[in-house]
């Protein structure tokens, strides 16, 4: 390696004084290599060359966190978007035919090996043009949409803050091929959304010398929150009782629903000492309205089952209410207290949401797509659907709060940034894990994945570490690969792990 390397450098690069050089483990291999070659006698590297470590964007994703910052091409000033292994990617089209092979002979397997080789060399030769036609008005239209998003991003970012992150830039690359870790202050570096718990804990600290509420209304309104969610399990699990439900299955959903019903009570009881007499103007409801507040309607014929009748009061929260009421009777501290918590309960459910979906395209691509008899498929498919009652679960429990919040009236940036959540961003995309599909780092994330918007550069320091190359007025935004992403990709495509 070594020899030909130095051999390459030598050959016909008179003048040429930057050299980018790629190779899969050039983390480890270049370390040390001017060292290695200066020792050698019969190997020396042209004077005044400046060699640049890079690592293709097909082996990258495989290699440890910090090397995408330090090596991907991404990074590298002249480089762009290079995946530099097309014999590999041409492999992962064998992925399709080489099962049938285990049964086959020796002769036989590679007649069929070459045969299929052959027609894709063939098939290479005569679409070539058209390929290279689609590639470049994709390429045309691709500067568009990186524009837009990037003028998204710049322009939530401060003046100053901006010069500051050119001129750190400038210092990084200067030091890029010395230093390589220099680099790692483009590592995207975020912290987690505040829980329920924390902004519990954060708002008892701060309540604990406040005046405008009654000492516990913290923790009346997040038990309160508690109750909404448990309420919402309990109201499922109802709906997924069968005609076929045995006694002690309904006898469960009964025990839960009468303690649940006695939370309630505790919880209306508690109520004066926090809303006084405003407890009056809220407008109790029957059960079957209380249920229909906590659970999503479907017209499953078998949810109607003889269960024991157990009213379920609604919950005398400030949201219930409305912002005008609150103001009216001097509530609005009640009402910023219970944003302030339906904020933390939202970045829990997002959290539980995004996991979910993980949990589910990990379960196709390991499970389902490789699942071969009846029995095993449909064991396959329960663990599906249990996943998606989940989901439904979490995606019910994060539409509640977020109704909610636009019931406090929070402010436009707010509700900008927890969007309502539609059928359609639940959704699990298994053409990522096709390896004859196109390519998908293109492709635009749902809104949750990348729930920081840019617009609050000032307000979170979570601008401050954006991975955001910018460049003599270029500029370059930076993948991110989402959770699913790299969950779901298959072995033997483009960017896999394996």
């Amino acid at each position: 390696m070594d020899y030909s390397l130095v051999n390459a450098l030598q050959y016909n690069m008179q003048g040429i004084c930057h050299v980018i050089s790629f190779y899969d483990i050039n983390c480890t291999y270049m370390r040390k290599l001017r060292q290695h070659v200066g020792n050698n006698e019969f190997l020396n590297f042209p004077k005044d060359m400046e060699i640049a470590p890079g690592i293709r964007i097909w082996h990258v994703h495989g290699h440890q966190l910090q090397c995408f910052s330090r090596y991907a091409p991404l990074y590298i000033e002249g480089a762009g978007w290079i995946d530099g292994e097309v014999i590999e990617t041409l492999w992962s089209i064998l992925n399709v035919v080489s099962r049938s092979t285990h049964g086959m002979s020796s002769p036989h397997g590679q007649e069929l090996l070459d045969f299929q080789m052959n027609d894709s060399n063939f098939m290479k030769m005569i679409c070539m043009g058209r390929h290279l036609a689609t590639k470049w008005k994709n390429e045309l239209l691709a500067p568009r949409a990186a524009g837009r998003a990037f003028d998204n991003l710049n322009s939530g970012i401060p003046e100053a803050e901006r010069g500051d992150w050119m001129d750190m830039e400038h210092a990084t690359l200067n030091t890029q091929v010395d230093d390589p870790s220099t680099m790692d202050i483009f590592q995207l570096k975020t912290n987690k959304a505040a829980s329920i718990q924390t902004v519990e804990m954060d708002l008892l600290g701060q309540h604990a010398s406040s005046v405008e509420t009654p000492q516990g209304t913290v923790t009346w309104l997040a038990q309160g929150l508690s109750i909404e969610e448990s309420a919402t399990h309990v109201m499922k699990n109802k709906r997924s009782l069968k005609s076929t439900a045995i006694d002690i299955q309904k006898l469960v959903v009964a025990i839960r629903m009468d303690w649940l019903s006695s939370n309630i009570s505790k919880f209306i009881d508690a109520a004066t000492t926090y809303m006084g007499s405003t407890i009056e103007y809220h407008d109790d409801t029957t059960a079957d309205e209380s249920e229909s507040e906590w659970e999503e309607q479907n017209e499953d014929p078998h949810s109607d089952l003889p269960l024991p009748f157990i009213h379920l009061p609604a919950l005398p929260l400030s949201s219930s209410l409305g912002c005008r009421n609150c103001n009216e009777h001097g509530l609005a501290a009640l009402a910023e207290l219970e944003l302030q918590l339906c904020i933390g309960q939202v970045n829990d459910t997002i959290h539980s949401i995004c996991f979910t979906l993980a949990d589910k395209a990990v379960l196709f691509h390991t499970k389902v797509c490789h699942t071969s008899n009846q029995s095993g498929n449909t064991c396959t498919w329960g663990k599906v659907h249990q996943a998606d009652t989940v989901l439904s679960r979490h995606a019910q429990i994060y539409r509640k709060y977020q109704k909610a919040m636009v019931a406090l009236e929070a402010d436009e940036t707010l509700l900008e940034r927890y969007k309502p959540l539609a059928d359609q961003y639940l959704k699990v995309m298994t053409a990522i894990s096709d390896p004859n599909g196109s390519i998908h780092h293109m492709a635009d994330l749902t809104w949750f994945w990348t729930m920081d918007i840019p617009r609050d550069a000032q307000e979170s320091d979570w601008m401050s570490e954006c991975r955001l190359y910018i460049c003599s007025g270029q500029f370059k935004l930076i993948e991110v690969l989402s959770l699913p992403h790299k969950l779901a990709v298959h072995k033997g495509s483009p960017g896999s792990m394996d």
